[in-house]
């Protein structure tokens, strides 16, 4: 998997890309939950969808391979943001690479809202609402105040996605632990 720009500014240059594109793995069971607690920083991920602890562990090693960085594309603003598991081992986290179009769309917002800082995290407006979209771009989000409806329509997509109990608690997990990122 090759995303423009990215692997550029790494220095020392890396010799083989470690990307690859994991947008499949939403359709596997542990990735929701595995997802929500390593990227989400949700505690309560596992107990919303009733995930055996053992499996969940071994099943988030696919998050921490150094050789292999997964990759999440979502659509957003008309184009496109990825979500990459950088591994690197002196130097890992969540990187959020957005786009043309998506700074363009930011920047718009920015300009229409007269206050969202476009190099910091996604407003909510701006997220995808098909539920495996919006859970995988919710941590990036970056609007300080959450906006009235805002858990409740994640809980509803927590339980499109398989959550089988406890979605409004796991929504406000996630909420809380949302990281205000830097956009790249």
């Amino acid at each position: 998997m090759h995303i423009p720009g990215y692997l550029e500014d790494f220095h020392p240059l890396l010799e083989t890309s470690p990307l690859i594109d994991a947008t499949s793995w939403v359709e596997e069971e542990l990735f929701w939950p595995a997802f929500l607690f390593h990227v989400g920083m949700a505690r309560s991920a596992p107990a919303a969808f009733d995930a055996d602890v053992a499996d969940l562990d071994v099943y988030v090693e696919n998050f921490e391979r150094p050789d292999v960085w997964p990759v999440f594309a979502v659509p957003i603003g008309g184009g496109m943001m990825h979500l990459v598991v950088c591994n690197l081992p002196d130097d890992s986290g969540i990187h959020w690479v957005l786009d043309a179009k998506v700074r363009a769309a930011l920047g718009r917002f920015a300009d229409a809202s007269g206050g969202h800082d476009p190099g910091r995290g996604l407003p909510w407006a701006l997220l995808p609402r098909e539920p495996a979209h919006l859970l995988t771009a919710l941590p990036a989000m970056g609007t300080r105040q959450v906006p009235e409806g805002v858990p409740a329509e994640v809980a509803e997509a927590l339980r499109a996605v398989g959550a089988m109990r406890r979605a409004e608690e796991l929504a406000d997990d996630l909420l809380r632990h949302r990281a205000c990122v830097l956009l790249q």
